[in-house]
Formats: C-alpha cells, sequence, structure tokens
C-alpha cells in the first residue's frame, strides 16, 4: 500500500532532521576533543595557555581550530 504524501513527507522531514542532528553530535564530539587538547596545553605563570609554534610558524592545532569552525560555522 502506498504512503499518502502528508506521511512521506513527514518520513523524509524525519530523516533530514536525524541526519542533521548526526553532524551536529559529530561536531560537538570534534569541539569537545579541541578543548581538551587546548586544556592539556602548558599554561605560564599567569594560567594562560602557551600555544606555541614551529620554525615555520605553523601550528597544527590552531590550523584544526580554524577548520573546524570553517566547517561548522552556521
Amino acid at each position: 500500500m502506498p504512503l499518502d504524501p502528508a506521511h512521506r513527507h513527514q518520513i523524509e522531514q524525519e530523516a533530514i532532521t536525524a541526519a542533521w542532528e548526526a553532524d551536529r553530535l559529530t561536531a560537538c564530539d570534534d569541539a569537545i576533543a579541541l578543548l581538551r587538547e587546548i586544556a592539556d596545553l602548558e599554561r605560564d605563570d599567569d594560567g594562560d595557555v602557551i600555544i606555541g609554534t614551529d620554525a615555520d610558524g605553523h601550528n597544527d592545532l590552531m590550523s584544526r581550530i580554524t577548520a573546524f569552525l570553517a566547517a561548522n560555522d552556521e
């Protein structure tokens, strides 16, 4: 028996919502991982986090934070 259009639309909307929620949960997990990594960084005498760079001025953590923000800025 075919679904009526209203029921089909409801099922489609629920699938879209579930996919969006899964993406948001993944983004939250990624953000928590970045925050934990920041929390584990060395601190100066004032308690500020020290974010160092390599000889070329690159910092992998900052690059990952920038990429995360770009991908999840909604």
